[in-house]
């Protein structure tokens, strides 16, 4: 007896430190001695189970069952042991005699799971959370139980429950964050993930799945923080380094994504999802040699699928090929695109094609998947108008002659401002300018912000002296240098579409300034901001609905005409549909304006545009072809689903000279 106890104590001790197969050998040579010792023979079966043996183990686990029926702890073992060996029918015909017995039902639910029956699996996790309905762990496996089965909403319920129960366990907040993202509650998602974090900020999962919930509500500097943590916390899938380049797209640091994108194809070279969002960036840039040889590597290696199929349409509309572009993107559902981006895509092709019908659905269904995004749900689309509206009535002669005089104290030249509103041909313009040698064209940068940040409410522009003007213009000059470094012996041309919002603030740090006024017909304008893709902020959550789109032409417009009245602006309008007709025409007279020599260079804008690269704006492929007129009048193709904002737009056409836009 005490050789049996001797060598049974060595047996647990190999056990405990992780030795099962000695354990093993000794708790065998053991049952030898005693074969009907149900005790050792529980240990040996448990032991063969850890060391590898799962079906050895179960079956000396079932004999010792059928000699002690009624062990309460050996059915329970048995049962673990069916389940690790992947028996789930066995673990429920050895639970079910148990009845209520928690661990027994645990069992039963796992092995639920095990056989991929989700709601039988959420029904017997809710049977244990009635048996223990305040065990935060308990509560955490059904949540996840709900979360697989669709249940979300009672997933959170019960996630919370359990958060409330188990407060410092990481991997319940990680879930509850899961659930909510679901659920596009991305505020109450970040919540529970920062939780997470604080309880383990070197998680690589916990920064992963809060980094992707960052990402989808708009927060992409934030995201990236995270993401690059889970990478360097061993989470090395494509798909992070995927997500870190979509980041670092949506923070215009391309080449950063680009890196990212490759990163991810190192680790996989057949992940079709970084190689369909390395083709975005290509085409997004202009590299479409770079585009053609990627589709040919991905055609090389035999790679297909929807993702494949995408990149192939956007090379066929960039060969001008554009009925085979729009049947392969409409006939594909790209895992690695948004559906917002393909519903852009399709109703640009059609667009172009002059399938109106197909092209104005798409572009419906862009902004209604839009509106649904989290940055966008904080909006109602008329924020920024209201805003615009309030100030456009500060706007007096009372006002403007208020203003303490200045001298301005530097001779730095004043900077020429290209405006006019959003997709009026600004960027057509700043490209044909930057072909000038003697301009230096900054493309929608921070400067006019960080100008009205510096000055403070439009209602104290008039209480500004002289260091007061001093600190604007220095904050603007310094803002651009973070662009690239300015040039005393060039025009600083400063292209932002929204600068007439901001006429009052420069016109007070810069007296002097010139204005070039991108005017295009208010109804094309309108038609082509609701066609676009904007990152949504409080402004172009104003473009998700026609009707929001017009209202805030309107006040903008409004509120440039005001300024124009009452402040002695230096303005020169270029007309667009001028421009596209007669280049060089109205090319010379805004020469003039800017006291620029002429410059034959300025007529080869493609070639500009080509060499540039990158272009920030929704313009990018345009500017790359021939000066094109479909895009002038192209309104009218839209009549009938543009005719309820007809009346609202006739006034600012027929004020710019264009006939009236509800004569037929």
């Amino acid at each position: 007896m005490n050789d049996i106890a001797t060598s049974m104590d060595r047996a647990v001790k190999a056990f405990q430190r992780g030795d099962f197969a000695t354990a093993r050998d000794i708790a065998a040579r053991a049952l030898k001695s005693q074969p009907s010792n149900v005790n050792i023979m529980q240990f040996l079966g448990i032991a063969q189970a850890q060391a590898g043996d799962k079906r050895a183990g179960l079956a000396t686990l079932q004999h010792a069952l059928r000699l002690n029926p009624h062990n309460r702890q050996l059915r329970l073992n048995a049962a673990r042991a069916a389940l690790d060996a992947g028996l789930a029918a066995m673990v429920a015909d050895l639970c079910k005699p148990m009845g209520n017995d928690p661990h027994a039902v645990q069992l039963l639910a796992e092995a639920d799971k095990l056989a991929g029956n989700a709601g039988d699996a959420m029904s017997t996790y809710a049977r244990l959370a009635d048996l223990q309905p305040n065990d935060g762990k308990v509560l955490n496996n059904y949540g996840n139980a709900l979360l697989e089965a669709g249940e979300t909403e009672r997933a959170v319920e019960v996630l919370e429950r359990a958060a409330f129960h188990m407060q410092d366990e990481p991997q319940i907040w990680l879930n509850l964050g899961r659930a909510n993202s679901i659920l596009k509650r991305f505020d109450r998602a970040e919540i529970a993930f920062d939780r997470a974090i604080a309880l383990n900020p070197t998680d690589a999962q916990v920064n992963f799945e809060l980094g992707k919930s960052l990402f989808r509500h708009g927060k992409a500097e934030q995201a990236l923080i995270r993401l690059s943590e889970a990478a360097r916390g061993g989470i090395l899938e494509p798909q992070v380094f995927v997500l870190i380049g979509l980041c670092y797209v949506s923070l215009d640091q391309r080449e950063q994504a680009e890196q990212a994108y490759r990163m991810a194809l190192r680790r996989d070279p057949t992940y079709d999802r970084a190689i369909l969002t390395l083709a975005i960036l290509y085409e997004q840039g202009n590299q479409l040699e770079a585009l053609r040889d990627l589709y040919e590597e991905a055609r090389d290696r035999n790679l297909t699928g929807a993702n494949i199929t995408y990149i192939e349409a956007l090379v066929l509309r960039r060969e001008g090929n554009l009925q085979a572009a729009l049947e392969l993107a409409q006939q594909t559902m790209p895992e690695g695109v948004d559906s917002i981006v393909r519903s852009q895509f399709i109703g640009q092709v059609a667009d172009q094609l002059g399938d109106t019908d197909t092209a104005f659905a798409a572009f419906s269904d862009m902004n209604a998947g839009m509106a649904t995004k989290p940055e966008a749900l904080r909006y109602d689309g008329t924020e920024h108008r209201r805003f615009i509206q309030s100030r456009t009535g500060l706007v007096t002669s009372d006002w403007f002659e208020s203003w303490k005089p200045v001298e301005i104290a530097d001779d730095r030249a004043d900077p020429v401002f290209l405006t006019g509103f959003l997709r009026s041909g600004t960027t057509l313009l700043d490209t044909i300018l930057m072909g000038h040698p003697d301009t230096d064209v900054r493309e929608e940068e921070e400067m006019v912000a960080v100008l009205e940040r510096q000055a403070g409410p439009i209602e104290n522009l008039g209480n500004l002296d002289d260091p007061a003007i001093g600190k604007m213009r220095d904050s603007y000059f310094a803002e651009a240098a973070k662009g690239g470094a300015l040039h005393p012996d060039k025009m600083l041309i400063d292209k932002y579409p929204l600068a007439t919002l901001r006429a009052s603030f420069i016109h007070r740090a810069f007296p002097d300034a010139r204005f070039i006024f991108a005017l295009r017909h208010p109804c094309d304008v309108v038609l082509s901001c609701w066609m676009q893709n904007f990152r949504v902020t409080r402004a172009m959550a104003s473009f998700l609905t026609l009707e929001n789109a017009v209202g805030m032409y309107a006040a903008a417009m409004e509120h440039w005409m005001q300024a124009r009245e009452i402040l002695p602006l230096r303005v020169h309008t270029v007309r667009y549909e001028d421009m596209i007709s007669d280049l060089q025409g109205e090319m010379r007279p805004l020469l003039d304006f800017l006291n620029l020599e002429w410059d034959d260079r300025i007529l080869d804008y493609r070639k500009t545009a080509s060499d540039r690269g990158y272009i920030r704006t929704p313009s990018y492929a345009q500017v790359t072809e021939k000066m094109y007129s479909r895009a002038s009048g192209r309104w009218q193709r839209y009549r009938p689903q543009l005719a309820p904002i007809l009346d609202t737009l006739a006034p600012w056409a027929i004020r710019f000279g264009y006939p009236d836009p509800r004569d037929i």
